[in-house]
């Protein structure tokens, strides 16, 4: 309701003032009794146009509420800010969730623990290749690898 009425207002006042100034051009005034239909029919159009772009903002917001951002957007830290999961989602994860304390608290399921990748010590060999999503360290330690190698080979002085 309340991005009608600000998209409402906005266009009401816009929609006034161009008329305001058209009128003005011919010397004619938009507050003369005699175009008072002029400003009922300007107001109603306003509203009309208004709550018609409102309700495509409404249907927009529901379709993407319901579909998962393309490759991977709004996985980053201002993700909360730009997009919101809808409130049946937001349900089933909350039993889903329930359901596996449960499990968890019966004995029925074991505790998913996901272990911390080891970082390379300086005694283990660096990989020359690596994965194109691995980490920014990890891409330049394979190249200082690739290069140390280069260079005990002669190809590079």
């Amino acid at each position: 309701m309340v991005r009608y009425l600000t998209l409402f207002t906005l266009l009401a006042g816009i929609s006034l003032a161009m008329m305001a100034a058209v009128l003005a051009q011919y010397g004619y005034s938009l507050f003369d009794p005699d175009m008072t239909m002029m400003a009922v029919v300007c107001v109603l159009v306003s509203a009309y146009v208004a709550w018609r772009i409102s309700n495509v903002l409404k249907n927009r917001e529901n379709n993407l509420q319901d579909r998962a951002a393309s490759g991977g957007a709004g996985q980053g830290k201002l993700s909360g800010l730009f997009q919101t999961r809808s409130k049946s989602l937001q349900a089933r994860e909350a039993a889903l969730a329930a359901r596996r304390r449960k499990l968890i608290e019966e004995g029925k399921l074991e505790p998913e623990e996901t272990p911390a990748p080891l970082p390379p010590s300086e005694g283990e060999a660096v990989p020359e290749r690596v994965a194109a999503s691995a980490s920014v360290k990890d891409k330049m330690a394979a190249r200082r690898e690739r290069v140390r190698k280069a260079r005990e080979d002669g190809k590079l002085d």
